[in-house]
This record gives structure tokens, C-alpha cells and sequence, in this order.
């Protein structure tokens, strides 16, 4: 890794950063962790279909490094390029990469709407890195929209022991009220940590709560 290009671009000078590391890869194009350095920094810059070109190039000289797919699958990822991220992260995946290549093809499966395989790939991605925010967060998320509650509410919890968020709190909240347990302390503690986030959340949570007294009403009518 390029130190003085890293200084550079974690100063705000990205241009710059991108500059550096452009003109050492001309002297020469063979510094694998330059390329890598190199794609990140384009990618977060918002330039994917340059950091694309990259990392296409550099696979014809390190041919399958599985660092260079990685990359290649997240620019595929963040340019709405479903089918060919999962095919990328599916090859890591059956070259049992690290955990990330499972976090990635869950987030992949999930916005190609296959909620259930997504489910199972994240889940696997736990499982590697239990400690993983990220992982845990997501698992989280789509066990909840899943209306799995008592699952989302165990990864919330999990996720919250890692680092605590009111957004973990909050939906903690609506899966205890799905599943017809005490949420009020979880939202304490939402709003507590973050009221704007609340607030912001507020009618999700009135609108479930009218939801859930209706089907308690047309039961009791029953």
C-alpha cells in the first residue's frame, strides 16, 4: 500500500491520492496492493466504471486473485450489476473466501428479491464472523422483513452487544410487539440514544401497533 497516497486521500485529497497512485502503477502496473489501494479509493470517490476498467485490466494480470473479484463484485454491487456481482461472490463463496463474500452474496440475493437464500448466506456469514456488526445487522434485517421476529430479535441483540444503535433498539421494539411481548424499554432506550432517529421512525411503529390491535379485534370477534 501506497503510505503517502493513504495520508493523502484520508486528508480529503482524493484527486490527489488518485493521482499518486495512477502514476506508480504507470512505472509499474504489477504492485497488486496498489491496484487494490487504487479501486477503493475510485469507488469511493464515486468513479465505478473507472475502478471497473481497473480491476478488469488487472485480472488479465493476476489472473482469479480472489482480492481483485472482491472488489470487482462490490463496483458490480454498487452499479445495481445483480446478476454479475452473484456471479463473482458465487465463486468466492465455492472458494470459501472470507466471511465478506457471504455478506455480500446475501446483500446480492436480497435485492434480486430471493429473501430466503439471502437469509441463508447472511446466516453463514454469522456464523464466520460472529463478532461482524455488519453481518449481524444484516442478518437482522432480513430475518425482520421475513417476519422471522424471534430470530430478528435475537441478531438485534446481538448486533447491539457489538456496538448499541436506537436503530437495534427500535426494531427490537417491533419484534418484541409482533410477538406480543414488553417493547416499551426497548424504546426507551431508542429514544434515548438517538431522538431524531425516533421520531423519524415514530408512525412505522403506530401504524404497527394499530395493525396488530385490528387483528386482535377481529379475533375477539370471532
Amino acid at each position: 500500500m501506497n503510505k503517502q497516497a493513504e495520508k493523502l486521500f484520508n486528508q480529503g485529497k482524493k484527486e490527489a491520492a488518485v493521482k499518486l497512485l495512477v502514476e506508480d502503477l504507470k512505472q509499474d502496473p504489477k504492485q497488486l496492493p496498489e491496484i487494490l489501494q487504487l479501486s477503493t479509493y475510485l469507488v469511493q470517490a464515486g468513479d465505478l466504471e473507472q475502478a471497473e476498467e481497473l480491476l478488469a485490466r488487472s485480472l488479465e494480470i493476476f489472473k482469479d486473485n480472489q482480492d481483485l473479484l472482491y472488489n470487482l463484485g462490490n463496483i458490480y454491487y454498487l452499479a445495481d450489476k445483480y446478476d454479475k456481482a452473484n456471479d463473482i461472490f458465487q465463486k468466492l463463496v465455492n472458494n470459501d473466501y472470507a466471511f465478506e463474500a457471504y455478506f455480500m452474496m446475501a446483500k446480492t440475493l436480497d435485492q434480486q428479491g430471493k429473501r430466503q437464500l439471502a437469509i441463508m448466506y447472511a446466516l453463514t456469514a454469522v456464523e464466520k464472523a460472529p463478532k461482524d456488526l455488519q453481518s449481524n445487522e444484516l442478518l437482522a434485517d432480513l430475518l425482520l422483513a421475513n417476519g422471522n421476529f424471534q430470530e430478528a430479535l435475537t441478531f438485534y441483540q446481538a448486533a447491539n452487544k457489538i456496538q448499541p444503535a436506537a436503530k437495534y433498539y427500535f426494531n427490537m421494539a417491533l419484534c418484541a410487539m409482533n410477538l406480543k411481548k414488553d417493547y416499551q424499554a426497548y424504546l426507551n432506550q431508542a429514544k434515548k440514544l438517538d431522538e431524531k432517529y425516533y421520531l423519524k421512525n415514530e408512525k412505522k411503529l403506530a401504524d404497527l401497533q394499530e395493525f396488530i390491535k385490528k387483528q386482535g379485534d377481529s379475533n375477539d370477534g370471532q
